[in-house]
């Protein structure tokens, strides 16, 4: 069996590193650990036919424990429930 070839491999160097951008929550939070999120398949859809579990990994923001909003519209294109994802807060101010 062949492995499956893949493209040219680009060498990341520190100072490529220092010109990405960081990816922030929308709490302003720049750390992040492994998060599971289950779906459930439904058993007209599961090559089993029998109901299932989906598990897939998501990073949650450490500070505030959502997934932010910038992974769910590029990475997981509407896959996450509204509840762990992260919305920036609207303050208003009142005078």
């Amino acid at each position: 069996m062949n492995p499956i070839p893949t493209g040219p491999q680009i060498k990341i160097t520190p100072d490529m590193m220092r010109s990405f951008k960081t990816l922030t929550c929308d709490c302003g939070g720049m750390l992040f650990e492994p998060g599971v999120v289950i779906k459930k398949i439904s058993p007209l859809v599961s090559p089993t036919s029998k109901e299932e579990s989906y598990p897939f990994q998501v990073l949650v923001c450490k500070k505030c424990g959502k997934v932010p909003s910038e992974m769910n519209k590029t990475d997981f294109q509407g896959m996450l429930p509204d509840e762990v994802i992260a919305k920036k807060e609207m303050s208003i101010t009142i005078k």
